[in-house]
């Protein structure tokens, strides 16, 4: 199939220069609001990774990570120019956020889609809770999201005009993808597709390449036993995790485990279960009434368009499927799955903007979407935090002496207890099977996040009392403590 010869669109009048970066602004904004929060125990484990010192001694230990080290390693030197508290460590994250903006309403133009499509794509980027959420989180989502959107927008590039200049810009991007988040291999999979399919071998040439390299990298962290698969919580499989995707990509991170079996976005929610409900409901119909009328009127369409839109849909379908995974044995955590399917979300939109690009009720919709995303933030701002546990641990550092004793149960949660609590009180971690764990000594080993080489050769000997950090203790955990009084934190 041939490529339809590209008209070129002119260069952006002032007055949309002024609204995108009007745009960008109130992005801005709305991902520096409250970013001093307290770290969550994912953040916790970026600023473990990324703490160390020196360079080469973090890569190596970042290596244990199923993670590429990429986003560790510029956390790294971020922390070192600006220091460690929460807020300007996230600043890579809102960086990576507001920079989308403008990456999202590159990539319509790229795509020939007129000006007013591109500023309500970047409209709807800007007000999204979920990308909001994740640009003030502490890991590299926003940074996977920002370069999927780029590869995409260069790929549409490649399509049109595939120079050396243009294929070496995507093999770079998709480098940087694919060492961003494991899952940016998806992406660029779903790239491959429309390559082949407009005979753009040398492009899709460069994307092989670059697949093959980063399943060689996968391979190694297999056999060095960073990608060892975690016990199956059974939360949610099958359709439970495509039908969890969609919800939230309709209505952000309002928390709704009701409908999904499994809260796979931040917990937010409002305390009457008939509010989330009307909110999903809503989100739900318009996004069925948007593209219903992207559907009605395809014929519309100039044959450029299409082909991108081509594109663009194999992006988000290909990845979406792999949620039918979750839950499964391939995918045990399907939490992990579907935030690693983040970049899905500004493509979301884009495909919703263009739906609407020949509908009258255009504006009137994406209104729709703003206030929706509104609501969903409302309760985020007021009253979400991402680590109840840290007003514990340090009530817990202001109570307990040196005859107590915390237990970190799982274990792999110590990095949160050794970041927050700096009491006297012993630490040891708990694993089911394999008992106690030095936590301490694995911390300064800075060895792999395994368990098996670091166990408590006695079991302490605790004067006083016994806190168990999260799990509930097991039967064979508590015959460890016979004569202490135990104490249990859930942080649900």
């Amino acid at each position: 199939m041939t490529i339809e010869s590209y008209s070129g669109n002119q260069r952006p009048a002032l007055w949309e220069v002024v609204l995108l970066l009007g745009i960008i602004l109130l992005g801005l904004v709305l991902r520096i609001l409250f970013l001093d929060q307290p770290l969550g125990s994912d953040e916790v484990c970026s600023w473990a990774y990324a703490r160390r010192t020196p360079f080469l001694r973090m890569l190596e230990v970042a290596l244990s990570d199923p993670n590429p080290p990429l986003y560790y390693s510029l956390l790294h030197f971020t922390m070192r120019i600006v220091g460690q508290s929460p807020a300007l460590m996230r600043l890579p994250s809102v960086f990576f956020g507001v920079l989308m903006m403008p990456a999202v309403y590159w990539c319509m133009y790229q795509a020939s889609f007129p000006k007013r499509d591109r500023l309500y794509a970047a409209t709807l980027v800007a007000v999204s809770s979920m990308l909001i959420y994740y640009s003030q989180e502490l890991r590299a989502y926003t940074m996977l999201v920002f370069f999927g959107v780029l590869s995409l927008g260069l790929s549409f590039r490649c399509i049109r005009n595939p120079s050396l200049l243009n294929n070496v810009a995507y093999g770079v991007a998709i480098v940087i993808l694919s060492f961003t988040h494991n899952y940016g291999i998806l992406l660029i999979a779903a790239q491959l597709i429309p390559l082949m399919f407009y005979k753009r071998w040398y492009t899709a040439l460069t994307n092989i390449a670059v697949s093959l390299i980063m399943i060689l990298f996968i391979f190694f962290q297999a056999t060095q036993g960073a990608l060892s698969l975690p016990q199956s919580q059974d939360l949610v499989s099958g359709w439970g995790g495509l039908f969890a995707l969609f919800n939230m990509l309709n209505v952000g991170t309002i928390y709704l485990p009701t409908l999904t079996g499994l809260q796979l976005s931040p917990g937010v929610a409002y305390p009457d279960l008939t509010a989330n409900l009307i909110i999903s409901f809503c989100g739900l119909i318009t996004f069925l009434l948007i593209f219903l009328s992207g559907f009605l009127k395809r014929k519309n369409y100039a044959p450029l368009q299409r082909q991108y839109l081509f594109s663009l849909i194999a992006c988000i379908v290909i990845p979406s499927l792999l949620a039918l995974l979750a839950g499964s044995p391939l995918f045990p955590r399907p939490q992990w799955l579907l935030r690693g399917l983040l970049y899905i979300w500004p493509l979301y939109y884009m495909a919703a903007v263009i739906s609407l690009s020949y509908s009258r009720m255009r504006p009137y919709l994406i209104t729709v979407l703003i206030f929706i995303n509104g609501f969903s933030l409302y309760p985020y701002y007021t009253d979400h935090t991402r680590c109840k546990a840290s007003t514990v641990l340090q009530e817990l550092h202001r109570t307990t002496d040196g005859n107590d004793l915390i237990v970190v149960n799982p274990w792999y949660m110590y990095e949160l207890v050794n970041y927050y609590y700096h009491g006297s009180a012993g630490k040891v971690g708990y694993d089911q099977g394999k008992g106690l764990i030095d936590i301490t000594r694995l911390r300064e080993s800075d060895a792999p996040l395994d368990p098996r080489f670091l166990p408590v050769a006695d079991v302490p000997t605790v004067k006083g009392k016994v806190y168990f950090m999260w799990g509930i203790p097991d039967s064979e955990s508590v015959k460890l403590f016979p004569h202490n009084q135990i104490y249990v934190y859930e942080s649900n």
